[in-house]
């Protein structure tokens, strides 16, 4: 092989090296792009999905209203239901309990939508009654004068029950002064408050003032139960209550349900 055949030899192996790597290069671009596509359409059906369960909330939710609207009687606007209020789906529930009994005493921890929305349910059956702990003054005055826009004084109303210390087996609890909630006894408590900015698992008190108020057949109904702090209330309540069992309800911020054991007689 003379010089020149080596010349073109060396010139043919750097062209095939140089074809080569062009080849690589375009192997890993089609790689890229189809890495590319194949995110695009994950990120596609993400999102598919998503819009059809929010489709199923907002349908959801418009159910809810109606049967609110139903339950209620003809009695013009219901009061919102977004923000930190109650959303429909919890306020339905608790006006369809409330239903089922045939009417109930109701103690609220905090006031607010479900407060009217359940006197309005109480006036619709003729029966009932609904008493809201409330210790900001500023929401008081909010809920009474939804209550009085809708004339619902006899069946709805609002205990200004400011926070103070109450002691529970030696630790110390800021909540509603227990001095301030009515002897009656309650059919359905609903947990709704204090807010959480009050301390650590404000909510807890609850249940353990107030058990011996309870109905025999009560329902205990605690709210933003997927929170950290209620679903250690939760726990704690479950643990201290065995004669109570135990719901969770799906809702958007989810709802606690504790339902007493019926007895059953022996012999």
């Amino acid at each position: 092989m003379g010089p020149s055949d080596r010349m073109l030899l060396v010139e043919i192996t750097e062209r095939l090296k140089r074809l080569g790597g062009a080849v690589d290069g375009v192997r890993e671009t089609q790689t890229g792009i189809e890495r590319r596509l194949d995110a695009l359409e994950a990120e596609a059906a993400a999102n598919r999905k998503a819009l059809k369960a929010s489709a199923r909330t907002s349908y959801a939710q418009v159910e809810d209203l109606m049967a609110l609207y139903r339950l209620a009687g003809p009695a013009g606007p219901l009061p919102r239901m977004r923000g930190w209020a109650a959303g429909p789906e919890l306020t339905r529930f608790l006006a369809e309990e409330f239903t089922a009994r045939g009417g109930a005493r109701v103690l609220e921890c905090g006031s607010g939508t479900t407060t009217v929305v359940l006197a309005l349910v109480a006036r619709a059956l003729g029966t009932g009654q609904v008493t809201a702990l409330e210790h900001d003054p500023h929401y008081a005055a909010q809920t009474r004068a939804e209550l009085d826009a809708r004339h619902l004084g006899g069946w709805g109303k609002v205990v200004d029950a400011p926070l103070t210390d109450v002691d529970l087996d030696g630790e110390r609890w800021r909540w509603y002064d227990p001095d301030l909630v009515p002897h009656s006894e309650i059919d359905i408590l609903l947990v709704d408050g204090p807010p959480g900015p009050t301390g650590p698992q404000a909510r807890f008190p609850a249940l353990p003032v107030l058990a011996e108020r309870l109905a025999k057949d009560a329902l205990v109904v605690l709210d933003d139960a997927d929170r950290p702090d209620e679903r250690a209330i939760a726990a704690r309540w479950s643990d201290a209550h065995p004669d109570f069992t135990a719901e969770h309800l799906p809702h958007e911020r989810g709802t606690l349900l504790l339902r007493r054991t019926p007895e059953t007689d022996e012999g």
